[in-house]
């Protein structure tokens, strides 16, 4: 018999609706309030839950929903709208679909590097204003050879330091959960946190927003950064002290690659905004069409649980707790 599964949102990719109504029974809504979640509680086997801002599957859902075996989001995380730690501890199954964003994320990363480092958004942004910079600024840098450090070696952090390989054989893991055997497997070393600061050249934040981890990069870890080195953010703001950075990229010849910030949008007086040694975008690094392969990867996921397998996708109490909201 077919489980019933409640997506809380339409299902966009047709052949992978498809593949889930091997399967499943799928009712579909256009949206779902958490009051309105609860009142269908019990009538569902499985769940998709879209990104939303507010909690969506609470822990009172949780326990009226005495059929629910599984919560899938459709977006990435499941902090931000699941209790996901209350759902595992009670032997539900929550995956998501991070595998989606590994290849977007890392060619952002790297975007925003070659960028920097070739000072693209510079030449860019002169001659919108009517400029010829052909010899405004001094020689770039191409990122052959050059040390790389990567801060968090989840998914999208070992996307990156292995895009990066293409480049460099020189890649540094910071990593609480990477062993040294497990770091030389992979053509990496790990490295503490502030030793990636003074001996890089390339800083990519790429791990998860904890409470652990906020203001993990500061001022202490700024002022150790070499003369042109380049700091990069893909993660998220709350990890980095703002003002301290700001501060960093005035007083020091350093760069810096930012796509989140502490306060989004962006507050428009930021200091960070119009300096040469700045490259800022507006939190798009996994805004590329082929994020929507998440579907796909979803209703794989689903059906190898339905056959009574076990994806990578489906989170352990301590994975949920080393990731970021989406």
């Amino acid at each position: 018999m077919k489980k019933k599964l409640l997506s809380l949102c339409p299902i966009a990719d047709q052949t992978a609706r498809t593949r889930m109504t091997e399967f499943y029974d799928i009712t579909e809504l256009e949206k779902c309030t958490e009051e309105e979640l609860f009142a269908r509680a019990g009538t569902f086997e499985a769940l998709i839950v879209p990104y939303t801002a507010n909690m969506l599957v609470t822990e009172r859902v949780i326990d009226k929903a005495a059929n629910l075996e599984i919560i899938a989001s459709s977006y990435g995380g499941t902090r931000q709208n699941i209790a996901d730690i209350y759902a595992i501890r009670k032997g539900i199954k929550v995956l998501h679909t991070g595998a989606s964003r590994e290849r977007p994320m890392a060619e952002y990363t790297l975007a925003l590097v070659l960028c920097s480092f070739l000072r693209i958004n510079n030449y860019y942004h002169d001659m919108c204003s009517g400029e010829w910079p052909r010899f405004k600024y001094p020689r770039s840098r191409i990122l052959k050879d050059r040390k790389v450090a990567v801060i968090g070696y989840g998914r999208i952090g070992k996307a990156i330091a292995d895009l990066f390989k293409n480049f460099t054989g020189d890649i540094s893991v910071v990593s609480r959960h990477l062993s040294a055997e497990e770091a030389k497997a992979d053509g990496v070393k790990t490295v503490e946190l502030n030793t990636a600061f003074a001996e890089s050249e390339v800083i990519i934040l790429a791990g998860g927003n904890t409470p652990e981890n906020h203001h993990l990069v500061g001022a202490e870890q700024f002022a150790l950064m070499r003369k042109d080195a380049l700091f990069v953010n893909i993660a998220r703001g709350a990890m980095v002290d703002e003002t301290a950075m700001a501060a960093a990229a005035v007083e020091k010849p350093i760069f810096l690659a930012l796509d989140v910030f502490e306060t989004e949008p962006l507050p428009e007086n930021s200091p960070l905004r119009n300096r040469e040694n700045v490259l800022i975008t507006p939190h798009r690094a996994n805004n590329s069409i082929e994020f929507e392969e998440r579907w796909k990867c979803l209703a794989e996921d689903l059906v190898s649980l339905a056959k009574g397998g076990l994806p990578d996708s489906v989170l352990t109490e301590e994975r949920a707790k080393t990731m970021s909201e989406s």
